[in-house]
């Protein structure tokens, strides 16, 4: 038995290090598409663009005349805490040609009247500009570096048997937008002006047909604060995003549903939401969708034009998380199973061991154990512009996730069902 408890606390030791490589390596890369998409935005703003033979900018940051139409997709339900500056940011693109789509799925409280309120006021103001201009609105906003040439809000239909309710939303945005790249987005992120530009020009230094990104967390609540920041090593640590774009298996697949960026074509070739309609971890799913369809897919970093406050309370973090913990187990129980044993044995056993292990030697194994995760997500929680004071609370924050992962995982595969913005999730069998 000593001699099993010692294999553990080498393994979790020797876990630990490799995922601070494996963080290493995928900060790296992440920074090297960052500094090229950097200099292609660059190098197309002001004389850069005709210095280098592109095609000449409309005036003050407008889109090339060239430019790729980008639809930007939002699905909502129950968002009124957010759509407002959701749309804001959206609506104030530079750079780009796009159109703003915004469908409200069925939502029992003030979002669609907010965002009907938001996009008067768009539509009033290009009104107004474009009359005191003497031109037309398109004139206006392209002078002014306000880009979308379009703004809607669209009314979801009611959910079909055999649908995700997101999934559902996605696809009915994706069916009514016309540009060569949908941009899809969640309600709760918030881009910064130039932030569709850089996500064009990151999709373009990857080489990947689909791109999502890591936002930068942000929000006043214990959850977005200590816990949320954890995404950052499960999804930089855990997988090696480097060779995600590399390697055509489609298990080695991630995604952002946060954020995702998809050539239209390619949003075709893979089957777009109807090929995982029923999926709840529907980011993953359309992932592995991708890279089975032959495409080229990566996880990219969008943290400085991208951010996202994901919950506003403890419950709604709870039950967020085991919604996706419930679908995991059912899809990929594998996985699930996997990242269990690997959250046990790096983030509880050490401290477990530390406080109770027998001899010294096995204590401080334990201690380097910690130091080296705590390490690593510091350096994480820095890169990512967040709060250090997760840092202090690493250990419950950890350790509720755990709980959240186990609850959920063991209620999906249970065959229970949870709900979500009213709607039921799992209780069923997975297609």
């Amino acid at each position: 038995m000593a001699s099993v408890s010692f294999a553990l606390d080498v393994t979790a030791l020797i876990l630990g290090v490799a995922a601070a490589s494996c963080a290493w390596r995928s900060c790296r890369w992440l920074a090297g598409v960052a500094a090229r998409a950097d200099a292609e935005v660059a190098s197309c703003s002001g004389l850069g663009a005709a210095s280098l033979g592109v095609a000449t900018l409309s005036v003050l940051d407008g889109a090339p005349d060239n430019a790729p139409l980008v639809s930007l997709l939002v699905p909502a339900r129950d968002e009124e805490r957010n759509v407002g500056a959701c749309l804001e940011g959206m609506l104030a693109q530079r750079g780009v040609r796009c159109e703003v789509l915004l469908l409200d799925d069925g939502s029992r409280d003030a979002t669609r009247a907010i965002a009907t309120q938001v996009l008067a006021a768009h539509a009033a103001w290009g009104a107004d500009a474009a009359a005191a201009a003497g031109g037309t609105r398109h004139d206006v906003v392209r002078a002014s570096s306000a880009s979308p040439v379009e703004a809607r809000l669209l009314e979801g239909r009611p959910l079909p048997d055999g649908w995700g309710g997101k999934c559902f939303a996605c696809q009915q945005l994706a069916d009514a937008a016309h540009g060569e790249w949908l941009f899809f987005l969640d309600a709760d992120t918030r881009l910064a002006p130039d932030a569709v530009q850089r996500a064009l020009a990151s999709a373009r230094a990857a080489g990947v047909d689909f791109a999502s990104f890591l936002p930068r967390y942000v929000g006043d609540g214990w959850p977005n604060r200590l816990v949320v920041p954890w995404l950052y090593y499960f999804l930089t640590a855990l997988v090696p995003l480097p060779e995600v774009p590399r390697v055509k298996h489609p298990r080695l697949s991630v995604a952002n549903g946060q954020a995702m960026l998809v050539r239209r074509d390619a949003y075709a070739r893979l089957g777009g939401h109807a090929a995982v309609r029923d999926h709840i971890v529907e980011d993953v799913s359309l992932a592995i969708a991708a890279k089975t369809a032959g495409l080229r897919l990566a996880l990219l970093d969008g943290h400085r034009w991208l951010a996202c406050e994901m919950y506003d309370g403890g419950r709604a973090m709870a039950a967020g998380f085991a919604k996706s913990f419930h679908s995991a187990a059912r899809r990929y129980p594998l996985q699930w199973g996997a990242l269990l044993t690997l959250l046990a044995l790096m983030g509880l056993r050490p401290w477990v061991r530390v406080l109770l292990a027998p001899s010294f030697a096995e204590r401080a194994l334990a201690l380097v154990a910690i130091v080296v995760v705590g390490a690593t997500y510091a350096g994480l929680l820095a890169r990512f512009r967040q709060r250090l004071v997760a840092l202090a609370a690493w250990p419950p924050a950890l350790w509720s996730l755990l709980g959240i992962a186990v609850s959920g995982g063991v209620s999906g595969l249970l065959g229970r069902e949870l709900a979500w913005r009213g709607r039921p999730v799992g209780g069923r069998a997975p297609s």
